[in-house]
């Protein structure tokens, strides 16, 4: 490794770390919680994004505003013990969690991708993925405030890629890789709507985009590449959903847009280890 490539490879870790602390920002700014269920029985919405960033950032107990020298990621968590410095009131431990799994996703996803400008979709996804499924899991919502313009910007990092790197039949790939992912979920919503959010929907369009990305220039490694996240992200749905049950009870509801991910993030870093085999790999 080249000391270019260190420096890149810390100063990228530094800003996946502050880029973990804003996405904190959105997971506590952004679930607003209903006094009664809405329209379709949800007992969150969201705020618009004006009141999402208006303001600094202020205790959810005592309104005492955060100092810039309690806002540097996990170390002033640790230094306060993991409490409000005015009223002792406890920060939520997703705080540093978050804030350490977007630089270790990034170096991931380095070792497994290399540079280059095939990186940009990804790295995009990391703290975008890693903020939905912080929210899904504390309020059983995938937001669409977030889901669709992340799409958007998806979609133009794919391009950019691909023309940067002049293979557009990339984007062939993640068109499959869309219907392929989002197609079966679509389905399992349409029929069982109380069995699946249509949150879950939107998520996969933004996961299968991207992900068959990374199948490569073979339009059948799209579609393999998605059923195999179907595959593993339903395991991890399974297992999430068995510890749900035991902590909250029989009638507890199983958030699965963090198994969704997680699937997702592992077939994007494994891709050459899942498809090379039967050769149908070449990014």
């Amino acid at each position: 490794m080249s000391p270019t490539e260190i420096v890149l490879l810390v100063f990228g870790a530094l800003l996946f770390l502050a880029l973990g602390s804003f996405c904190c920002v959105i997971i506590d700014r952004l679930p607003l919680a209903l006094d009664e269920p809405n329209e379709y029985g949800e007992l969150w919405d969201t705020r618009p994004w004006g009141q999402v960033f208006g303001g600094n950032s202020r205790c959810s107990d005592c309104g005492e505003p955060v100092h810039f020298y309690d806002n540097i990621p996990v170390l002033s968590w640790l230094a306060l013990r993991g409490k409000c410095r005015g009223c002792g009131e406890r920060i939520p431990a997703f705080h540093p969690i978050v804030e350490l799994v977007c630089p270790a996703l990034f170096l991931l996803t380095i070792w497994s991708i290399g540079w280059g400008w095939q990186l940009l979709p990804v790295l995009w996804l990391i703290p975008v993925g890693v903020t939905i499924s912080a929210i899904d899991l504390r309020t059983l919502m995938v937001p669409t405030r977030i889901v669709w313009p992340a799409f958007a910007v998806a979609v133009v990092l794919t391009l950019l890629a691909a023309g940067l790197l002049g293979n557009w039949i990339w984007l062939l790939t993640a068109l499959i890789g869309l219907v392929t992912l989002a197609g079966p979920l679509f389905l399992i919503w349409f029929a069982l709507p109380a069995a699946m959010g249509f949150g879950d929907v939107r998520l996969a369009v933004l996961l299968g985009w991207t992900l068959g990305f990374y199948a490569g220039s073979e339009p059948l490694a799209g579609l393999f590449l998605a059923l195999v996240c179907l595959v593993v992200s339903s395991v991890v749905g399974l297992v999430v959903g068995i510890v749900a049950l035991g902590a909250r009870g029989r009638k507890a509801k199983v958030p699965f847009g963090p198994a969704f991910f997680a699937g997702a993030i592992f077939c994007i870093l494994m891709a050459p280890k899942i498809l090379e085999p039967f050769g149908i790999y070449s990014l």
